[in-house]
């Protein structure tokens, strides 16, 4: 069993570092790694419950300190961003490449995000909402009476992200380019991102040789859209013409490999978390009728009003919100120290990594009164601190995505909920599932138009 680290030193010495302490946790490797792959959440409510919180994780990837108490998320959230690196860049860098801002720190790490934040935030990302209403609508007509839900959202949301990375472009090689991203997405075994070595190569049949052969087929046709650009084609709206056109503030341009890799992150990362969070809202609603019935009621407000304005009705937003507490798509946000921090109590060596966990946090009953409930109307009661809500992460590396992806949320919802009616078909309760690193339903949530 990993225990509390005590460090000998001279009590005589005034300046001595202080001792080593950490907290205690589940013994072994290979044991809590899969629980955490399996099941998060029971594997942490067991944990907490065993040793408190926090609690000590020796997995694969390395020792990592996990906390879901709002004091300890919030030193961590407001710590030096030089206290930090990003967890595990070794055993990232060659899945996801070395321009993914996923994986840099410090000076680069702020000079990337401020390069691409505008791409994602404002006036921009209103510009897309009646491309998400349209899409929506779109989509939802194609389905028969009886459909999937997880797989429309999943079209909806490719689409979208399709069309604000590449344009209006309905060409054959963009539709080509969006499949080969979603084929990265479903060779993403969690193994891999847990230790370099599951990345093994064996006849082109590992995980790790499936997922260099989906992301190699990705690569090739992001290079020929490049070379698109490259002669002049695109009109300079989308994020693919912005970062080609982009330069940082030294005037150096992006390489081709450094926007390849960044398109990889936002395909990679962008459409399949919209499309569960989209599935899970629409579940918790049909499985609440109450609930669906106050948002319709909401809905039928503003009818005719335009799709940018959906995102402002309160009720809707926290059906959005209470969808994400309960149904968090990253469970642990990780960082690792560079040097050394107190946490509370605790005193982490470098080397140490730490995790605010969400799924901890967004179900403490202390917070969250009976947490299993779906149940917007807490985040009209009550304003949350990002230390106790937090399903995009926190402090300087919160996804840079979260924005885009609640907007795009309130869009599409609203679209398919206002002047339409749904029946759920699941004859059991759906439950959170690993699929592939992120977590989403069991099932494809079934659903009936009426």
């Amino acid at each position: 069993m990993a225990t509390e680290t005590n460090v000998k030193e001279s009590r005589s010495d005034s300046n001595a570092i202080p001792i080593p302490k950490l907290p205690s946790g589940p013994s072994g490797r290979w044991g809590p790694t899969l629980r955490i792959v399996r099941d998060p959440r029971l594997a942490f409510a067991d944990w907490k419950q065993k040793y408190g919180d926090p609690f000590l994780v020796t997995a694969l990837n390395g020792p990592i300190v996990v906390t879901g108490r709002p004091d300890l998320i919030r030193l961590i959230f407001g710590e030096d961003p030089d206290t930090f690196a990003p967890f595990a860049v070794e055993t990232l860098r060659p899945l996801l490449g070395q321009g993914s801002l996923i994986l840099m720190g410090g000076a680069s790490h702020k000079r990337e995000r401020r390069m691409l934040m505008p791409m994602f935030h404002g006036d921009r990302m209103k510009a897309y909402a009646e491309v998400m209403r349209e899409v929506a609508a779109k989509q939802l007509a194609n389905q028969s009476n009886e459909f999937n839900t997880l797989s429309m959202m999943t079209n909806i949301s490719v689409e979208v992200i399709a069309r604000a990375i590449f344009g209006g472009n309905d060409s054959e090689a963009i539709q080509q380019l969006v499949l080969a991203g979603r084929d990265v997405a479903k060779k993403s075994h969690p193994l891999l991102f847990f230790s370099k070595r599951m990345q093994f190569p064996f006849l082109g049949w590992s995980l790790g040789d499936r997922f260099r052969k989906a992301k190699a087929k990705l690569f090739a046709g992001l290079d020929e859209i490049l070379d698109e650009r490259a002669k002049g084609s695109g009109d300079g709206e989308d994020i693919l013409s912005m970062l080609v056109q982009a330069t940082y503030e030294d005037g150096t341009p992006l390489t081709r490999e450094h926007i390849r890799e960044e398109l990889m992150t936002f395909l990679f990362a962008g459409h399949e978390t919209t499309a569960m969070a989209l599935t899970w809202a629409m579940y918790h609603l049909h499985s609440n009728r109450s609930a669906l019935l106050k948002l319709k009621e909401e809905l039928h407000s503003v009818a005719g009003c335009p799709p940018s304005e959906l995102a402002q009705l309160p009720y809707l937003k926290a059906v959005i919100q209470e969808t994400l507490r309960l149904n968090p798509l990253v469970t642990e946000v990780l960082r690792f120290l560079k040097k050394p921090m107190q946490l509370g109590e605790y005193y982490l060596p470098a080397g140490t990594g730490v995790a605010p966990a969400a799924i901890i946090a967004h179900y403490d009953p202390d917070i969250y009164p009976e947490p299993d409930l779906f149940r917007p109307e807490r985040f009209i009661e009550k304003s949350y601190s990002p230390f106790e809500y937090l399903p995009f992460g926190g402090g300087h590396r919160r996804c840079i995505g979260a924005a885009f992806s609640s907007f795009e949320m309130a869009i599409v919802l609203g679209t398919l909920l206002q002047n339409n009616t749904f029946e759920l078909l699941e004859s059991q309760p759906v439950v959170s599932v690993r699929r592939n690193i992120i977590f989403g339903p069991s099932t494809e949530v079934r659903l009936r138009k009426n």
